[in-house]
């Protein structure tokens, strides 16, 4: 059974998240008859100690790779993209077969390809540092003839590395630049306004718990320069700029997240304009199925999952000091969306949470 709580029961459990899991935390919540419900808890900086707000924009991460499968979907309602076609007809430079199989379009959407998947923690550049391109990213990371650990659609495997392919295959099909293209196809039409890759002056700053795993791994696996002096039990982060955009580089504030749960449970209708209409929607939502007929927890870039009864689709993003969830109930109408400033904050435990409406 799917929890249900009052908006009071909510803050009060924003407040307590604040001062053990995060210095900051934003939730959001939305129905489809329009109701919206925004709440925040803790500072966006532990060295200035600025109250965090709704309006603020927080990195997303790996949730971007939801933004990024509209965009691959829009392509093909206008005919230019095919599916089920080998990615090697847009990647002819890339080897992407195991045993006499290709992996398809289709396996890089969800994450069916048998790709592996590189820890991306050294992915990232400082703001007033110049990155690489994506095809030089992927020239480094992915190379010409990239391991596949299994037959493309046997089984899942979650990669970042088939979302970056996505990202190169979305340039040479529209022509434009990823960021350029995603900017005027998806998150136009969402009415995303503040949402984009590069660094807004008012982000929020993202922070490291010292004494955990993952603060160990980032202190070992990063350059010193991406650290601020320690506050507490925190390293605050320096403001840095992801070099894959397309797996996950978007930075924007709740409300923008929730517009994309808005528009699938709206069947593709976007605040400003139709996104995607409600055939790709539903092939969004529809579990992936194994080369040998067996559904897979995985649409096309969505997770899908069930609570009790309630069947949910999700995403999780998370690095760099943020980590961030956004989920929907279709047959509930309803969305939740959550962003920490702390790299391990447990989203799961609010966005499971269906709020009672305001």
């Amino acid at each position: 059974m799917i929890p249900s709580i009052t908006v009071e029961a909510l803050e009060a459990r924003l407040r307590e998240a604040a001062a053990r899991n995060a210095p900051g935390v934003v939730f959001g919540a939305l129905w489809n008859d329009g109701t919206i419900l925004l709440r925040s808890a803790g500072v966006s900086d532990l060295r200035t100690r600025r109250e965090i707000s709704p309006a603020m924009p927080l990195a997303w991460f790996s949730i971007t790779k939801l933004f990024t499968a509209t965009a691959v979907l829009r392509l093909w309602e206008a005919g230019r993209l095919d599916l089920d076609a080998p990615a090697t007809r847009w990647l002819p430079e890339v080897r992407l077969a195991k045993d006499g199989r290709e992996a398809t379009v289709r396996n890089l959407l969800s994450h069916t390809a048998g790709l592996s998947n590189p820890v991306p923690v050294s992915w990232i550049h400082l703001e007033n540092e110049t990155g690489p391109g994506l095809d030089a990213l992927v020239a480094r990371v992915v190379g010409q003839r990239p391991h596949l650990a299994f037959r493309p659609g046997d089984r899942f495997s979650y990669s970042n590395l088939g979302y970056l392919l996505l990202g190169q295959i979305i340039e040479r099909v529209s022509g434009e630049k990823f960021e350029a293209h995603l900017q005027r196809s998806v998150l136009q039409p969402l009415g995303c306004e503040r949402t984009g890759f590069a660094v807004p002056p008012d982000e929020a700053t993202g922070h490291q718990r010292r004494l955990s795993l993952m603060g160990l791994a980032a202190r070992w696996m990063l350059d010193s320069r991406f650290f601020e002096e320690r506050v507490g039990g925190y390293w605050p982060l320096r403001r840095f700029t992801l070099d894959g955009a397309p797996y996950g580089g978007l930075i924007g504030p709740v409300r923008d997240l929730l517009r994309l749960g808005q528009m699938v449970l709206a069947g593709g209708m976007g605040e400003r304009a139709r996104v995607l209409q409600e055939r790709s929607v539903q092939q969004m939502l529809r579990p992936a199925k194994s080369t040998a007929g067996r559904d897979l927890p995985i649409g096309l870039g969505w997770h899908l999952g069930g609570e009790g009864d309630r069947a949910f689709a999700c995403h999780l993003g998370g690095g760099g000091g943020y980590r961030s969830e956004l989920r929907i109930y279709p047959a509930l109408g309803h969305a939740a969306a959550v962003l920490g400033t702390e790299t391990s904050f447990p989203t799961q435990a609010f966005t499971r949470l269906v709020v009672n409406r305001p």
